[in-house]
């Protein structure tokens, strides 16, 4: 039976900061020529976790949450150093998994993470597994990584039989402790050292490998590969790597329109999510019978190959990858430096207030903070979020039910609100009309709120409502719907 990917996603933050600007606040004067195009930055109310959801929803558009019996998980940078990630997404998905899993510490956690869903449903221990690779990487400010990495995520729904739009056609995985970059659980920043010997001994050591291994395993010819979504830790290593690969012809054909310099210039490097993202960008393009190679590194390297099949026509019709680059704000780089808690006598909220929600509540209130399901009187018909006690409409206090709201709705008025604290002033209080019959008045997130109008599109992302006590709040915030 065949096994593979059956949709796919892909999820890029609203903001962006110019490398230039970076180059200029650090006087990088003999990294200029590097410092080109932009890097996209976390709002500060995203982590890693909600941009998972991001992309996952993508992914999941036009097909059921309830069928996907599987969620894993990858980034090296989860919320929760102690706590699944995984199943706060599944929750965020509506999905009603029951396994779920977190894998993180290496670059190559995405790749690994899709290598562990394909192997999940060739042991039949899933029928759809649902993938999400996310990554909001702390490099040191005023450091080349500083300016070269990005913020984004990717997801793939794994399945088997007729609706696999990119069929496995092999693998190959090796091992090696090689030192290149890393991070201590009590370390702020990124760690480095000798980059030029880590690329030589490690990256591109070990990425040939795993290519030349791959293409013995499959015994496909490389002139038949048609793209490669590769890990590179920047644009110059690309380069170097594209002109030694057995699979020169693919990078030759990509040119510079590829899938990694067009997220290096417009995105930066996504870290465990780089080559995942450049997978789904290679996807949406795709025809039937195209060859295509994905290959992750981190502590060794892993190498897939894909066919894609007759099911890439029939794939649900959704918003454009490019969506996801094209809608953006710039953004001053000391907010991104603010959004990170680099200025640390500064703090995102005022220190003495503490907005803690009880245990009991939360849990209480999860299928509505996380799952987004409204309240429905089953008396007069209403339709409300937050749940309350009572209908207010006709007074019922007991026959309700439950409606899975779909995230998108029309702006039925806004105000735009000063007082409230935020890095990004003003916040906007958005009252939308959703297409289930719900109005919900909820903060916005992503641009400036003033530049809504009413009947304006806009959709529901989760988003930390605040912290307290170090523990993460999620909710849904209104932003513009990005297409």
């Amino acid at each position: 039976m065949t096994i593979g990917i059956v949709d796919f996603g892909m999820y890029i933050p609203h903001y962006r900061v110019s490398r230039a600007e970076i180059g200029e606040a650090w006087k990088l004067e003999q990294a200029k020529p590097l410092l080109i195009g932009e890097r996209a930055v976390a709002g500060y109310d995203e982590d890693s976790l909600t941009m998972a959801v991001e992309a996952a929803w993508h992914a999941l558009e036009g097909h059921d949450p309830a069928a996907v019996d599987g969620l894993l998980f990858a980034s090296t940078t989860p919320p929760f150093a102690e706590k699944s990630s995984a199943a706060v997404i599944a929750a965020a998905c509506d999905t009603a998994v029951s396994r779920t899993l977190d894998i993180t510490t290496s670059l190559r956690a995405g790749t690994a993470a899709l290598g562990l869903g394909l192997d999940m449903l060739r042991a039949h221990s899933a029928e759809q597994v649902l993938v999400t690779i996310a990554d909001m990487r702390r490099p040191e400010p005023g450091t080349l990584l500083d300016a070269i990495s990005g913020d984004g995520a990717a997801a793939f729904l794994l399945g088997r039989g007729e609706n696999v739009l990119a069929e496995l056609v092999g693998a190959f995985h090796l091992s090696d402790p090689v030192i290149d970059t890393w991070r201590r659980s009590d370390d702020r920043y990124l760690q480095t050292d000798d980059e030029a010997f880590t690329n030589q001994v490690g990256y591109f050591s070990l990425v040939q490998q795993a290519v030349k291994g791959l293409l013995a395993e499959t015994a496909v010819d490389p002139a038949r590969v048609k793209g490669v979504a590769i890990y590179a830790p920047d644009g110059r290593a690309y380069m170097k790597m594209a002109k030694k690969s057995p699979l020169g012809m693919a990078f030759m054909q990509m040119g510079m329109e590829g899938p990694a310099p067009y997220l290096l210039m417009h995105a930066g490097n996504l870290g465990a999510a780089f080559a995942p993202a450049q997978l789904a960008l290679l996807l949406e393009k795709a025809s039937p019978d195209d060859y295509l190679v994905l290959v992750g590194y981190g502590d060794g390297a892993d190498a897939y190959l894909f066919r894609v099949t007759e099911a890439i026509k029939g794939r649900p019709e959704k918003r454009p990858l490019s969506a996801w680059i094209n809608t953006k704000s710039q953004l001053p780089y000391n907010l991104a430096l603010y959004f990170r808690e680099n200025l640390r006598q500064k703090p995102l909220f005022p220190p003495d207030v503490d907005p803690w929600t009880s245990l009991p509540l939360l849990h209480r209130e999860r299928n509505e903070l996380l799952r987004f399901h409204a309240q429905k009187c089953n008396n007069c018909g209403a339709l409300w979020w937050p749940h309350r006690p009572n209908c207010y409409d006709c007074g019922e206090q007991h026959n309700f039910s439950t409606v899975r709201l779909s995230r998108r709705g029309t702006v039925a008025s806004f105000v735009a609100e000063w007082a409230i604290p935020t890095p990004v002033p003003p916040v906007g209080m958005i009252t939308v009309d959703t297409a289930e019959g719900a109005r919900i008045t909820n903060p916005s997130t992503d641009g400036d709120p003033r530049q809504l109008t009413v009947g304006d599109e806009v959709e529901f992302a989760l988003r930390i409502f605040h912290t307290a006590r170090k523990l993460p709040h999620y909710s849904w915030k209104v932003r513009k719907l990005r297409v």
